[in-house]
């Protein structure tokens, strides 16, 4: 009579098996759920974005904060004017987010993924209603460091003010 039940064997065979797929199906899973916190918080950093140039289309001017921990408290004008209902102090992986303004700009910060996660959802940067690269970023971190204005785009186009060429 046989015995009813698993071996060593097949128990260990099904154990690698189950192993094995985890071993897969979990990185992907990770990089997935870090993938939609990464979209989400340059969705709310965005959102707080929007909510500055509304205000600057009402005023003529941005509000002036210093840091965002100025920006994020619940008694902001922006919360006030029905602008934006919250303006979050952390992103979805629960680092801070930076940022400041001024009455004729912005930017804002965020630090996204951290660990090794980092490299594939790197940081962002909002200015002026842009997501900015890192290198645009840091030609603007050297230009205020040197105090330099940044150059006007406009200007760049058409070659300088003098040079503007009447419609016809």
């Amino acid at each position: 009579m046989k015995e009813k039940g698993f071996s060593l064997l097949e128990m260990l065979i099904a154990i690698t098996i189950i192993l094995l797929i985890g071993s897969i199906a979990v990185p992907k899973y990770l990089n997935s759920v870090n993938k939609a916190r990464w979209i989400a918080s340059r969705q709310q950093l965005k959102k707080v974005a929007e909510a500055f140039d509304q205000y600057n289309l009402d005023h003529g001017y941005y509000p002036e904060f210093s840091s965002w921990d100025e920006i994020a408290t619940s008694d902001n004008i922006l919360i006030k004017e029905g602008l934006i209902d919250y303006i979050p102090l952390k992103d979805k992986f629960g680092q801070k987010y930076e940022g400041y303004s001024k009455k004729d700009t912005y930017l804002f910060i965020g630090h996204a993924a951290p660990g090794k996660w980092g490299m594939k959802y790197p940081k962002y940067y909002i200015k002026d209603g842009n997501f900015l690269t890192e290198e645009q970023y840091q030609e603007l971190m050297a230009q205020e460091e040197s105090g330099e204005q940044p150059a006007d785009e406009n200007k760049e186009k058409t070659g300088g003010e003098g040079d503007k060429v009447p419609l016809q």
